[in-house]
């Protein structure tokens, strides 16, 4: 029996003196199959200087300069093991072994640290794709698997603003100042003032701070206006706000090719667009360049789902194997006719446009375009535009017409006044052209909703052409909800467009992806985002500016690489490879 206080057996007794003084080569204290070996031996082939690296100013007076190697050593060993801060990677290189091993014993501050990732932001590419390029010399290659996901900008949804964002922040505001300005002038009538209000000089200083932010939004809404935004980032000007799983943040939308037989990242493009519509050709342009005259097979979800961004593909000698919606066997493509010579059997871009714009099937698509044929079709043709009523000088103006039961369009500011006295903002453009407007907020507190919309949780929607100022709200009553029936007033129309039709040739495409190779994609799209935002601790940017967070984005992309390396080769093959240059 133990009883309490007692061991079972004795402790194991300390191993070392830590006074006792040792010999030992300090090359002892690194493992043999360490990564920090790898990235070593890669630097010190690579010419940093030739990709334009700039040499790394210590922040000590009276020093000289430290190496880029080092440096760049030990931005790819942090941000392989997660560790990015320059205050943290200036601490690793004083007490982390490895760090020490690399930095050859230097010791920069955060400054010196900082510095050189900055000053060298756009070069860091250069290095994944050397780095890309040794490695994946003499491998079996697939198909390239195409995906997108939203990365953190360093800039808080706070210091975001949309165009409908302000105009409820300056509405709030403006109601604010009038209720300061109107106990003030309580007070000035009083002099004395009730328990738990507050005094005259509270006030002011309350409204100074309300008129204080009230210019400010208006100076983002005009520069909005003047430079045609939709969205304001004030700490990260490029950033957007983006849906993701977690809700709308603010944040970057990358794209990554990955190689569907190596897991390998061959590219990637960094993007503040919402969506991934459209962003599948100029993904795969860098590949291609690569690829030569070889034809490459891209595959991509629903997502990339955009008849132009799919033809561009096939013009460029790309095969786009995206999803296809439900219930549907093929893409049908349409492009414009060209009668000019080609060579069908050729494999070069040039010549494969020319085939598609001719209705030729290039030899190289036979086993994907099902049909292609020439059609003659009817075309549009404009003969006298449309014009626009004489549009509303001043925004006093609209509103006044607003009230008079009509939503009023804004084309400079393109907003929409409606008769609640709310503004709507640009929703979205549809098929035809229209451009649809909402304001969701202003719905909700509007005292005229059951009269302008049924259903809980709905909001007003309504479509404007280019040509048209004004539409009339049926629904509405100058009396308020229980007055009479609304105004006879007829809204302000301008001159129709006058066309007619003409026959033109097109070229049609059928055009079936493989079905079989999207299983491919399902296993290899998501596994680089997973093991770059969980293992390697990518949840947001610390860098500002689509620029700089593409050089960042490279550092997270080559030590995804470097880790897929590790688990592809044996140590010695793997030193082979980052050893030499690339072909």
């Amino acid at each position: 029996m133990i009883t309490l206080g007692e061991s079972p057996m004795p402790y194991i007794k300390k191993k070392i003196d830590r006074n006792q003084v040792m010999i030992t080569s300090f090359d002892s204290l690194v493992e043999p199959e360490s990564i920090a070996r790898i990235i070593d031996f890669f630097v010190d082939h690579v010419d940093l200087m030739k990709m334009g690296f700039q040499r790394a100013e210590a922040n000590v007076g009276g020093r000289g300069c430290y190496p880029p190697s080092n440096l760049m050593k030990l931005y790819l060993y942090g941000y392989r093991r997660g560790i990015r801060s320059s205050r943290k990677l200036e601490v690793a290189c004083k007490t982390n072994l490895e760090v020490i091993w690399l930095m050859d014993g230097l010791q920069p501050d955060f400054r010196t640290i900082s510095d050189f990732r900055k000053d060298n932001i756009t070069c860091m590419k250069k290095v994944f794709k050397e780095f890309t390029k040794r490695i994946s010399v003499d491998l079996d290659t697939g198909y390239v698997s195409i995906d997108g996901s939203k990365f953190k900008a360093w800039n808080s949804k706070d210091r975001n603003f949309t165009a409908m964002k302000l105009d409820d922040r300056i509405k709030w505001l403006e109601d604010h100042t009038e209720e300061y300005l109107r106990q003030i002038e309580i007070a000035d009538e009083n002099e004395e003032t009730g328990k738990g209000s507050l005094t005259k000089e509270e006030l002011e200083k309350k409204l100074e701070e309300a008129q204080k932010r009230l210019d400010q939004y208006k100076f983002y809404r005009d520069l909005m206006i003047k430079h045609n935004l939709t969205q304001i980032s004030l700490t990260d000007p490029d950033c957007r706000l983006m849906k993701n799983k977690n809700g709308m943040d603010t944040a970057y939308n990358v794209q990554t090719a990955v190689d569907t037989e190596t897991h390998l990242m061959m590219d990637y493009q960094m993007t503040n667009r919402n969506t991934d519509h459209g962003l599948m050709a100029s993904t795969m342009e860098e590949i291609k360049k690569g690829a030569g005259d070889e034809i490459i097979e891209a595959l991509a979800d629903k997502g990339y789902q955009q008849p132009e961004d799919m033809i561009e593909c096939l013009e460029k000698g790309i095969i786009p194997n995206v999803i296809l919606p439900d219930g549907q066997e093929t893409y049908e493509l349409e492009i414009e006719y060209e009668e000019k010579g080609c060579d069908k059997s050729s494999k070069s871009t040039e010549e494969i446009k020319k085939c598609l714009h001719n209705g030729i099937v290039p030899d190289v698509y036979e086993e994907v375009i099902e049909k292609i044929e020439v059609v003659e079709t009817k075309k549009k043709v404009v003969d006298e535009p449309a014009e626009m009523a004489e549009p509303y000088a001043t925004e006093e103006e609209m509103k006044e017409r607003a009230g008079e039961g009509f939503y009023v369009r804004d084309p400079e500011r393109d907003k929409v006044h409606c008769p609640g006295g709310a503004v709507l903002r640009h929703k979205s453009v549809k098929k035809n052209g229209d451009t649809r407007y909402a304001n969701k907020t202003a719905c909700r507190k509007c005292p005229y909703r059951n009269q302008c919309i049924s259903g809980k949780g709905q909001w007003k929607e309504i479509d404007f052409n280019k040509d048209t100022l004004e539409k009339k709200a049926a629904w509405w009553n100058p009396e308020g909800p229980e007055g009479p029936e609304g105004p006879g007033k007829e809204p302000k129309k301008g001159k129709k467009e006058k066309w007619h039709f003409e026959k033109k040739k097109v070229v049609r495409i059928k055009f079936r992806p493989g079905r079989e190779k999207m299983e491919l994609r399902k296993c290899t799209s998501e596994h680089p985002f997973g093991t770059i935002k969980r293992a390697m601790g990518a949840s947001y940017f610390l860098l500002k500016g689509k620029r700089k967070v593409d050089g960042e984005f490279a550092l997270f992309a080559t030590g995804y690489n470097l880790s897929r390396a590790e688990n592809m080769f044996r140590f010695e093959e793997l030193m082979e490879k980052v050893g030499r240059e690339a072909a």
